[in-house]
């Protein structure tokens, strides 16, 4: 008897001991709760690919032997020396297929070898890469814990060179979770980059029900005029385009002794000299290029096919497939899907704006891109086309302006420096252009998160220029902090 009462005395201590706990903790109650459940769906990242991920062979999936590339370049440079072309290029094209061989897609459009990556199932403030990020998607994961918590932030990491549609039910597993975890009946996204069109594929799939509101920041929701070069094998390298990237690149990295190095070497015909190797090498050698690297490795990558401009559609299948149609019937139905859903992008939009969705479109500009097709003297954000990001804003060249003659259908939607005109847009309610931010942007602490937080928050009317903090038209910089349109 005495060890019966002793029990139910260590049970009632225990009981009462913890009524300040249960009293101190309130459920949460999202009635109540003012912090909608935030998705961030990362873009393209090769650094967070691996090879047999999560077992003892895991490897990157670019996994550079600085010493084995060194005595690759060795090899180039003797055969060179004795004018054995053929040979030194042949050196160059066997390593980069052996780097990039991991990212190959097979002929169904699935990966060839075991990749994976980590997967953030919880809150992002379970993870402390997350909570400490501070560039790109990350900072956007940072500023979103701080500003919702962690428990109302999730971060999707993905295998970005798989079909839309297969990433579009990894966004579904999260918004789920997210739904379920934190009572909320919607959540919102944010996707950056290659997360546009998996953000596309989730609302085509699945709907807009669960959406609040949808951010479209630095995005491929409109694809990507380098995916139709690629794929269409219009690979180019101009003096200019070579010139103005390299010297961007250096001078934000205020390094001015460098960048008058460069500008002194662009002066005296130094970048001519460069791109009349790399024409030689593209004249003689661009089959090879195509037919051992590019082709077998990107060739069926169904993220890149989504991306195709419409109008470059069929010519890309012309030259990736060169006629193997029926052999490739399961492939392309899997990217006329693709097209498909991207021909019906814009109605979808409208109705879920319709609907009452808020959506926001965020194009950066006035940055070269990479000068390796020939779309590279087109304006952009170092990374992708304004024209394409802007949903088809009328954009000037890179280093150009529309001139002054130039007349906007719509006055109020040309920028003011003149290289933007969104009249032609899709969607140029919805839609910001930004000058000068580098490709993504949302730098932890920067003017710009701050922007993305105001967007996932502004309860008014949702439009471009809502705010007169935040205008239609902004200028960044390479910091990302906003300064005064000029």
């Amino acid at each position: 008897m005495k060890k019966v009462i002793s029990i139910i005395l260590a049970i009632s201590i225990l009981l009462v001991s913890a009524i300040p706990a249960f009293a101190g903790s309130k459920a949460h109650d999202p009635d109540e709760c003012e912090n909608v459940p935030v998705i961030v769906v990362r873009g393209m990242d090769f650094a967070g690919l691996y090879v047999d991920y999560g077992t003892e062979n895991e490897k990157p999936i670019l996994d550079v032997d600085v010493p084995q590339l060194l005595l690759k370049l060795a090899g180039v440079f003797a055969n060179l020396s004795f004018f054995r072309t053929d040979e030194a290029i042949d050196i160059v094209i066997n390593y980069a297929y052996n780097l990039l061989k991991y990212l190959t897609i097979d002929e169904n459009g699935d990966s060839l070898y075991n990749i994976g990556q980590p997967k953030y199932t919880e809150g992002a403030g379970n993870y402390q890469e997350l909570v400490e990020g501070e560039f790109n998607e990350l900072g956007m994961a940072r500023a979103c814990i701080e500003n919702f918590g962690g428990d109302h932030t999730y971060y999707l990491n993905y295998d970005w060179r798989l079909d839309p549609f297969v990433v579009a039910d990894e966004i579904n597993t999260l918004v789920e979770t997210a739904v379920k975890e934190t009572g909320h009946k919607k959540v919102s996204i944010v996707c950056a980059s290659m997360g546009g069109i998996m953000t596309l594929a989730y609302l085509t799939k699945y709907g807009y029900d669960k959406i609040e509101r949808c951010l479209f920041m630095s995005s491929t929701l409109f694809g990507a005029q380098v995916a139709s070069d690629l794929l269409n094998g219009r690979v180019s390298i101009e003096a200019d385009n070579l010139y103005n990237f390299l010297n961007y690149q250096i001078k934000n990295k205020d390094k001015p002794v460098v960048e008058e190095l460069c500008g002194f070497l662009n002066d005296i015909g130094g970048f001519d000299f460069l791109t009349e190797i790399t024409d030689f090498i593209l004249e003689y050698y661009y089959d090879d290029i195509y037919d051992r690297i590019l082709k077998p490795i990107f060739g069926h990558m169904l993220s890149l096919w989504g991306l195709v401009q419409p109008e470059d559609y069929e010519s890309a299948i012309d030259f990736m497939l060169g006629g193997r149609n029926a052999e490739n019937a399961d492939f392309l139905k899997r990217a006329d899907r693709l097209q498909a859903m991207m021909a019906g992008r814009d109605k979808l939009l409208n109705k879920m704006i319709n609907s009452g969705v808020k959506i926001a479109i965020v194009s950066n500009y006035n940055s070269p891109l990479t000068p390796f097709n020939e779309s590279a003297d087109w304006n952009g954000d170092g990374t992708l086309e304004t024209v394409n990001t802007s949903g088809y804003a009328t954009v000037a060249k890179y280093g150009e302006t529309l001139g002054d003659d130039y007349v906007a259908k719509n006055p109020k939607y040309l920028s003011p420096d003149r290289i933007v005109d969104l009249s032609t847009a899709h969607f140029p309610k919805y839609t910001y252009a930004i000058k000068d931010a580098p490709h993504v942007s949302c730098r932890y602490g920067s003017d710009y998160s701050d922007f993305m937080i105001w967007l996932l928050t502004y309860d008014g009317e949702f439009y471009a220029g809502a705010s007169s903090k935040y205008p239609q038209f902004m200028v960044s910089g390479y910091d990302q902090n906003f300064r005064t349109a000029k």
